[in-house]
């Protein structure tokens, strides 16, 4: 007989936690619901996501269920988007230029063109390379390409796709690898989209692209490859192992970090390279078929690498 109240009294309990727990549950729902007034964002020049057109100037920003910060790292990534395709799960439905709704599940945020200038009179400061762009310049030495992306000669920048991307020193390290890159099909998953002069891997948020360098330069940019002068001619098509060399004109280099080599030295090397006829490389030579770079065995940093040769117009 004295069970029943107990468990009467057990169930009111649970029913009441329940309750509570319903209760706070709505409570998070409705903040999480909640819509935020950021401040507005710059957008530096125009630009566009796919169909959806943004003038450049001053936005308002209003997050739902996520803080002003991601709203505006999203923004920004999304303006460094190429395609118009956002990462799952994010859409977007525009309402005109200078006007949509972003949502990813849960999360979402809108923005809508304010003008010129902030309105409100405060300002996120931000803009479609806000904190990804690279600081030191990359100087690349001579006209150069990689697979259908003409390069010519003088100082770069490199931004990075998100906040995701790699960090700038590897991306400068990546950049040096590609330039050395021998038939524009890139190691490591990276593909070029030469309309962007980008490198992606995977998705947009993981890459960087390059433009131009303008205003004041620092005093000590990055180094490209570095380049011996003139032209070797290849006098008719051969093979060095897995890699075809048609007949002419190629450019050397030789690799950064390498010890005791000279320009000369690699011109007799890759000579001796194309006459032998079994087109096996002597020890420790190896070679790397996709950047068409020689090295003094595997993992060894000494070597130099030889492509086309090719005027950027």
């Amino acid at each position: 007989m004295t069970l029943a109240p107990r468990r009467t009294l057990a169930l009111v309990a649970l029913v009441i936690a329940a309750a509570a727990l319903v209760a706070v549950a709505g409570r998070a729902g409705d903040a999480r619901s909640a819509s935020i007034d950021c401040p507005s964002f710059h957008v530096l020049h125009n630009d566009r996501i796919g169909s959806l057109r943004l003038p450049k100037g001053y936005y308002d920003v209003t997050a739902n269920a996520m803080t002003c910060d991601a709203a505006s790292e999203r923004f920004t990534a999304f303006l460094e988007d190429w395609d118009g395709r956002l990462p799952r799960p994010w859409r977007f439905t525009a309402r005109g230029a200078g006007r949509a709704t972003f949502t990813g599940g849960r999360d979402s945020f809108a923005v809508e063109f304010s003008g010129p200038s902030p309105s409100g009179g405060h300002s996120a400061g931000g803009g479609s390379t806000r904190g990804l762009t690279c600081r030191a310049p990359f100087h690349v030495l001579g006209n150069d390409q990689i697979g259908a992306l003409s390069i010519r000669a003088g100082y770069y920048r490199i931004v990075r796709l998100s906040t995701y991307s790699v960090s700038c020193t590897r991306a400068s390290r990546l950049f040096t690898q590609f330039l050395q890159d021998f038939d524009g099909d890139l190691p490591g998953g990276w593909v070029l989209v030469p309309d962007e002069a980008g490198f992606i891997k995977g998705s947009f948020y993981q890459g960087f692209r390059i433009e131009p360098w303008s205003g004041p330069r620092p005093p000590h940019p990055t180094p490209g490859p570095s380049r011996c002068p003139g032209t070797f001619q290849v006098l008719h098509d051969d093979v060095i192992g897995p890699l075809a060399f048609p007949a002419g004109q190629y450019r050397l280099g030789i690799l950064r970090g390498s010890q005791g080599l000279t320009c000369s030295g690699i011109s007799s090397l890759f000579r001796q390279f194309l006459d032998d006829p079994s087109g096996r490389l002597p020890s420790p030579w190896v070679i790397d078929p996709e950047t068409g770079t020689f090295r003094q065995g595997a993992g060894s940093r000494t070597g130099f690498s030889a492509k086309p040769a090719f005027d950027v117009p």
